[in-house]
């Protein structure tokens, strides 16, 4: 137990992130500073989580019900969108990667079974969302198997439950992944069995092993006979002749990572052929292609008006760099001249991207350096141009594990979802320690060494 009552923060910052009826989420802490810092260390070992340090989260990020239940509302009815967008491009998948610009031999795993891979094209995905000036602003969508967040969040949430006297409550992210295999297992009457594919080199060292134990725990809680395999041993998992000891496959690397590691996909192929299915699909890897998201950004024929507001509501103005004319702020305009003339008014971004990485910010960028990589964006064809969001701020108490002070910080929040149910939130921010001053810019664990946390909400509150 601490010795003094925490410090209240102030209650400043956008209004989306604070309940005035509820108290600092600072005040209902328990645990000491180097409490809370040595929990993180021992309890976050193994399940690769970013606390690059000195200074360590003291709490989550506590939302109010309505603004974490927006989360996923804005997540749920924008994916369904950029599916919807994505599958109006062609009559099957390989027409459709084509119509993205997308190169075929970096999709080794779509398996021909068109329908299969429509029906579970959408089975995992996190959006990354900032709060602006009139709340969720979804930047981008990560639909695979292999987005960062759910060891991640279930590991920060299990320390704050025990290091603050409030129980708060946030969606379990294993738990449900798990009854999104399930729901596959009874409408396709297969066993209760799931091959974890991935491969340990994966992982940063021998400690991550943990971040495997924890998935195989969840699935063997619900009755799953579930294992992992590296590819060369998926010949076991296949357990021919006769049926699959294995039906299910949960798809737990991504093909780019094994071919620029030399990691062949030929057992994936095989498992594939000989009837696993492998979850999600890598037909999911178009749906986080951002041109898809530029199709409903600038708004499909398809569309009702209804969806056309909610996608200018939450959608920054997204477009793919192709020349011609276009409308922004109620007027026409040549895209090219409009993204290198206003060029603090927009980021550049690889249609197809990870981590923060190949993320052009104009404001933070030489007008030179800008109007280069804007002249070779449209020449490849091969990005989008999206209007920049400021990113609204919130108090978070931060510790170095002797003091505690409170930053103003940027969120980037990540609603997951998982067989379209919500599965938890997971947080990246960046905080200057000199001045304790918010930090801007592209917010990435990978390329920007962020720090990690859970977004939470009140328990009493909580409903299914």
């Amino acid at each position: 137990m601490t010795s003094a009552a925490p410090r209240q923060a102030a209650r400043t910052g956008h209004p989306w992130f604070v309940d005035e009826d509820r108290p600092e989420p600072s005040s209902l802490r328990t645990a000491s500073p180097g409490e809370v810092a040595e929990l993180l260390r021992e309890r976050l070992a193994g399940l690769s989580v970013s606390l690059p340090g000195p200074w360590l989260p003291a709490q989550p990020f506590v939302l109010p019900r309505a603004s974490y239940d927006e989360l996923f509302d804005v997540a749920r009815t924008l994916l369904a969108l950029v599916r919807r967008a994505v599958l109006a491009l062609g009559g099957g998948w390989p027409e459709r990667a084509r119509a993205l610009g997308a190169d075929l031999g970096d999709y080794p795993l779509l398996s021909g079974q068109d329908h299969t891979e429509t029906e579970y094209c959408s089975m995992m995905a996190r959006p990354d969302i900032v709060i602006g000036e009139d709340g969720p602003q979804l930047l981008e969508f990560n639909v695979s198997g292999t987005f960062g967040g759910p060891n991640e969040t279930t590991g920060l949430a299990a320390v704050w439950e025990h290091t603050h006297s409030e129980r708060f409550f946030g969606h379990d992210p294993l738990a449900a992944r798990v009854r999104a295999f399930e729901d596959v297992c009874a409408s396709r009457r297969l066993p209760r069995a799931v091959a974890v594919v991935g491969s340990l080199g994966d992982l940063q060292d021998d400690a991550d092993i943990r971040f495997q134990e924890l998935e195989l725990e969840q699935f063997r809680r619900r009755g799953f006979t579930a294992d992992f395999f590296e590819p060369d041993a998926l010949t076991e998992a296949l357990g021919r002749p006769g049926s699959l000891r294995y039906p299910l496959g949960l798809r737990n690397f991504a093909p780019a990572d094994w071919r620029d590691r030399g990691i062949s996909m030929e057992p994936v192929r095989d498992a594939q052929r000989s009837g696993m299915l492998l979850l999600p699909p890598q037909s999911s890897g178009l749906l986080a292609n951002k041109k898809a998201l530029a199709l409903v950004s600038e708004g499909r024929p398809w569309m009702t008006r209804a969806e056309r507001r909610l996608a200018d509501r939450h959608l920054p103005w997204t477009r793919i760099t192709l020349r011609g004319r276009t409308a922004w702020r109620g007027e026409e305009h040549e895209l090219v001249r409009l993204t290198v003339e206003r060029r603090e008014e927009f980021v550049l971004k690889k249609a197809i991207g990870m981590m923060g990485r190949e993320v052009l910010v104009g404001r933070h960028t030489e007008p030179a350096d800008w109007q280069r990589a804007v002249e070779a964006a449209f020449a490849r064809r091969d990005s989008v141009v999206q209007e920049y969001v400021e990113a609204a701020t919130c108090p978070l108490e931060l510790t170095d594990g002797q003091s505690v002070f409170t930053a103003h910080v940027a969120p980037v929040l990540s609603p997951m979802l998982f067989g379209d149910r919500p599965g938890g939130c997971w947080a990246r921010f960046l905080a200057d320690e000199e001045g304790h001053a918010a930090s801007r810019g592209v917010v990435s664990v990978g390329g920007a060494g962020a720090a990690e946390n859970a977004v939470l909400t009140w328990a009493e509150e909580a409903r299914r």
